[in-house]
């Protein structure tokens, strides 16, 4: 098949990231991939690492126009199968070129609010091809929130699991670069930083295990509104030394191996939780809340431990009950790896999204069995 990808957003954030992995995954199953981004974004890093056929268009005032631009000139050009974006900017202009070239959409939606438009709700619920969001939760959601879902699939993220992989090098290399020793027990936090994330929860959760654990040490990688705020409560904690801030990086690989243990502490509702299954892909534990879908990531008690959303404590105590059993947590990352190679590696992703696409109705919701 042929597939023609656009998106217009900069930042390299898992909702950014989704898109970039389903146009590689379908790419490597041998499908004919066109993708249309913002020059100098992470969506084109990504997509150029992998050697994807990707269209930039040079940022400046008229860029938005002009990815519309090139975006209907490639679709007519190329006559794509499918027509696939994750970004709302490009819906209508999907639909028109839908009856124009006929080819067919599928549009994801990302967010767990529902978009504000009656108009736009009722092209994604009625008219749209495939309209698919990407967990369990999130179709509850929005059923929840009023808009009809009769006909929206689920589909997770893909999860390049040849990239996020367990490896002693990266393990050693960036333990060493942070001063972290090998002794050391490393937690880790990925993603923005932001109140509704929950990283004051985490700060609060860490204090006390750090007062136990004198071999605990934080690294804390991302960046965002509180990131100034969290910094001040470090810089003020008994503990800050045992802190380490990395601003986002774009391949985040080489930074999970290095941790014994990634925490994704949310209190607002997460659609899905990409950095859970990256990290259990790099055969590491996480602990995660029950934010929405969150829940979806991995195999309670298995691949990790799951808290109440904003409890500090029971935060606290997750964190403690995994330091204080090195063996436990090697088990739970080897099971992690199993589970997020079974489930969410490109392959099965790329598979079920053909599947979907195949089918003469709408798509049957996929759910990953929990064994």
């Amino acid at each position: 098949m042929k597939f023609l990808f656009a998106d217009s957003t900069t930042r390299g954030y898992g909702t950014e990231q989704h898109g970039a992995a389903l146009a590689i995954a379908l790419a490597r199953r041998g499908h004919t991939v066109r993708c249309v981004v913002r020059g100098g974004s992470s969506v084109e890093a990504i997509l150029r690492q992998s050697d994807v056929h990707c269209l930039a268009v040079t940022p400046g005032a008229l860029c938005s126009l002009r990815l519309v631009v090139r975006t209907i000139v490639l679709a007519r050009r190329e006559r794509p199968d499918w027509l696939v974006t994750g970004d709302g900017r490009f819906h209508w202009v999907f639909m028109g070129l839908r009856r124009l070239t006929g080819s067919r959409v599928a549009f994801f939606r990302h967010w767990p609010v529902v978009p504000k438009s009656g108009r736009t709700r009722r092209m994604l619920a009625h008219r749209a091809d495939r309209f698919i969001l990407v967990s369990r939760f999130h179709r509850e959601e929005y059923q929840r929130q009023g808009m009809n879902v009769a006909r929206a699939a689920v589909l997770y993220n893909p999860i390049d699991t040849e990239l996020f992989r367990p490896c002693a090098e990266w393990r050693a290399q960036i333990r060493a670069r942070y001063d972290i020793g090998a002794a050391d027990v490393l937690i880790g936090y990925a993603g923005r930083m932001v109140r509704e994330k929950g990283i004051f929860a985490l700060f609060e959760a860490l204090e006390p295990v750090l007062a136990e654990f004198e071999q605990a040490r934080v690294l804390w990688v991302g960046d965002g509104r509180d990131t100034e705020e969290l910094r001040g409560r470090v810089a003020r904690s008994a503990h800050a030394s045992r802190h380490r801030f990395l601003d986002w990086q774009l391949d985040m690989a080489q930074f999970y191996p290095a941790c014994d243990l990634i925490v994704v502490p949310s209190v607002g509702a997460e659609t899905f939780g990409r950095v859970s299954v990256e990290a259990q892909s790099a055969g590491v534990p996480v602990i995660v809340t029950d934010a929405g879908g969150l829940r979806e990531t991995l195999i309670p008690g298995v691949t990790g431990l799951i808290t109440a959303a904003g409890d500090s404590s029971a935060l606290s105590a997750a964190v403690r009950e995994l330091l204080a059993d090195a063996q436990r947590r090697e088990r739970m990352g080897a099971a992690g790896r199993a589970w997020v190679c079974a489930h969410f590696a490109f392959a099965q992703i790329a598979r079920d999204f053909e599947a979907l696409l195949g089918q003469e109705g709408p798509g049957e919701q996929r759910f990953p069995t929990r064994e």
